[in-house]
């Protein structure tokens, strides 16, 4: 029986550990991203399409070789008049001479090979062009996925730290009312003003579900970005202490961003786009070769010959109801739109830019403010616990205290997280 229990107690702890995946740094937790995120997964789809249809393209400009067969029955057989002269008659009679036999079948034969195709060509360039195109998009969708995923990642260390920042207070709150109890006790603390230490306690309790509603927020979106089953749990072993706050040498190049590459390459999808529209008209030349091998017969007369043909044809099209010339107009307006969308990507991506630099160098500003802030409120709250405890100083001077060290540490918290994500994302520090 304890066996038993043992070897079901063992299954289940297995089974916890392998539902809790562990992170140490961002970037092992941005690798993990691009092999096991959705986002991640349909960009490889995507690529093997993209190349299985410029191997299609391809196909169109190589050599094209058929086999065909075919049986007919000719309920009325063709005929046609001839000289009777031929046949050593008169030669202004005719005689009523019928073609073939009513059973027939074929086989055979048939090879094309393209020698002027424009069209195709353009074809088999927008193929490529749009296989770039695709690879491009899915670093455009891995770099937005990483900035989510940076900032949620940074956003679960600073909820950790708060909660952490909550449960000192409680500590401290119930240091508080131990001092409280004992003067309530002894006889010489106002009931109102141990009534108020008590709401102090349940105020800084109630904070607790707060930060903690924020931290499992950040899970639940990690764990979808990375498409983890619902039933694990994500650690990270990393904090925000470690950080010295250097300057960034130089703006990022902005035309090295994938979204700003994606839209390069739409506008060039769109230029050969309205290339083969154009060249849809021009003439097209092919050489062509075909062999069959027919075979007539009813009752017990057949008959057998085969037939053998080497051209080149010339296809020219001449009016196909101004379908050409619309395809035309409507390629140019699809390359204005992405030249405008280009534009757009631009301004985009540069004020992403601008805010992550301003955000930074806002955060930078304010860190030596903010810990020297903080110093004096840790300071002021140690002074103050130790004349709490001696009766030396009231209550609501101690609550104003206690209330400036807390404000204090949340800011500079948030401040130092919100250096570190803006230092990430203005450096692309994403793959």
């Amino acid at each position: 029986m304890l066996k038993g229990l043992a070897f079901v107690v063992l299954i289940l702890l297995d089974i916890t550990l392998m539902a809790q995946v562990r992170f140490t740094t961002l970037d092992e937790l941005l690798r993990y991203a691009d092999k096991n995120s959705v986002t991640a997964r349909q960009m490889l789809l995507e690529r093997s399409v993209a190349e299985v249809d410029h191997s299609i393209a391809r196909s169109g400009i190589l050599p094209k070789l058929t086999v065909y067969g075919s049986g007919e029955y000719y309920p009325v057989l063709a005929t046609q008049l001839i000289p009777e002269s031929i046949f050593g008659g008169a030669p202004d009679k005719f005689r009523k001479v019928q073609f073939g036999l009513p059973f027939a079948v074929s086989t055979g034969a048939e090879i094309t090979v393209p020698v002027i195709n424009l069209e195709k060509w353009a074809q088999l360039e927008k193929s490529r062009l749009l296989q770039m195109q695709t690879n491009l998009t899915g670093e455009a969708r891995m770099e937005d996925l990483h900035i989510q995923l940076t900032e949620f990642y940074f956003q679960a260390l600073l909820s950790r730290a708060l909660v952490q920042l909550n449960a000192e207070s409680i500590r401290i709150a119930k240091q508080l009312m131990t001092v409280m109890d004992e003067r309530k006790k002894g006889g010489i603390l106002n009931p109102s003003d141990y009534n108020r230490s008590r709401n102090l306690e349940l105020d800084v309790e109630a904070g607790g579900p707060a930060y903690e509603k924020l931290m499992r927020q950040s899970s639940i979106a990690l764990r979808a970005l990375l498409n983890l089953p619902d039933s694990s749990t994500i650690e990270i072993a990393d904090s925000l202490d470690s950080f010295s706050w250097p300057l960034p040498a130089e703006s990022s190049n902005l035309n090295n961003r994938p979204g700003w590459k994606e839209a390069e390459a739409r506008v060039r999808v769109s230029e050969q786009t309205l290339l083969e529209s154009k060249r849809s008209a021009l003439p097209k030349l092919s050489f062509y070769g075909r062999y069959s091998y027919n075979w007539m017969f009813k009752d017990a007369q057949t008959a057998a010959f085969d037939v053998s043909t080497l051209g080149l044809r010339l296809d020219y099209t001449i009016f196909n109801g101004s379908n050409i010339r619309n395809q035309q107009r409507k390629n140019l307006l699809l390359l204005q739109s992405a030249q405008l969308q280009q534009e757009g990507t631009r301004s985009s991506l540069t004020r992403q830019e601008q805010d992550w630099e301003n955000g930074y160098f806002t955060a930078f500003q304010k860190r030596m403010i903010l810990d020297q802030k903080l110093n004096v409120a840790k300071d002021n709250l140690r002074i103050g616990v130790l004349n709490l405890d001696e009766g030396a100083m009231e209550f609501d001077e101690f609550y104003n205290i206690f209330m400036d060290y807390v404000r204090a540490r949340q800011d500079q918290l948030q401040n130092l997280s919100d250096g570190i994500l803006y230092y990430v994302l203005i450096t692309h520090n994403l793959k």
